[in-house]
């Protein structure tokens, strides 16, 4: 196997920061389970940091079960990295930040949907949002129907500038809850208030329709911080 050369980081980088660069260098150099990886030594020059950063990363890595330590040989890949759990490390501290891009993004298309959306337009998101209930019904969130309303709200607010980078957060923070196994049952309780959204932008009351988005949004933050420390609990354990 042909190595990927090491990239340096900046020495002012926190070892989380270290940690994702072993993540990558794993990663870029297709390294399987049971592969080592260099040495604290070799990693701290390649890195230009201190070997006590680099034990620091691999620790951190070893916590998440991505890395195995074995006294006097080395550290071994224990689990699979693709390009999904390098994204899933990078946003991993930083998911209620693009949780509140959202709203805001999505809170920006219900106020021009209120002025501009068509009644065709209306009608669609009103159809998508019975669509999701009916599935709630039988105990099913689907996440392909959610994303399809989200689309036909953005489609609403009429800028698709503006829909392109609300998609690209739905997705990192579907790829987000990924993680913790198929929870996708427990957003079963927001469904009602999407229903809520289409009927207040059909009657012009957008005040409503935002007060309905609001709710989702801490409910999501709500679960979203549970389920995290339910997360770091049980790598504790």
């Amino acid at each position: 196997m042909n190595d990927t050369e090491i990239e340096p980081i900046s020495k002012d980088l926190l070892h989380e920061k270290v940690a994702e660069a072993i993540l990558s260098y794993i990663y870029r150099n297709g390294l399987k389970i049971g592969d080592k990886l260099p040495s604290e030594r070799q990693l701290a020059i390649e890195f230009g940091i201190g070997r006590n950063s680099v034990r620091q990363g691999l620790c951190a890595l070893e916590k998440e079960q991505i890395l195995e330590r074995l006294i006097g040989k080395g550290a071994f890949v224990k689990r699979e990295v693709s390009a999904d759990s390098i994204q899933l490390k990078l946003m991993k501290v930083n998911y209620k930040d693009l949780l509140e891009i959202k709203i805001n993004l999505e809170q920006l298309a219900i106020r021009r949907a209120a002025e501009s959306a068509t009644p065709e337009q209306i009608a669609k998101l009103k159809a998508i949002a019975i669509q999701l209930n009916d599935l709630a019904d039988q105990g099913i969130f689907s996440i392909a129907v959610d994303r399809k309303y989200h689309l036909a709200l953005l489609e609403c607010g009429g800028s698709p500038t503006l829909s392109q980078l609300v998609i690209s957060l739905i997705d990192s923070l579907d790829c987000y809850t990924n993680m913790f196994g198929n929870v996708s049952g427990i957003w079963l309780k927001t469904i009602s208030y999407h229903l809520d959204i289409a009927n207040a932008l059909e009657k012009k009351q957008v005040s409503f329709a935002l007060a309905a988005h609001e709710y989702i949004y801490q409910y999501d933050i709500t679960v979203l911080d549970r389920l995290e420390l339910q997360n770091i609990q049980g790598k504790n354990s």
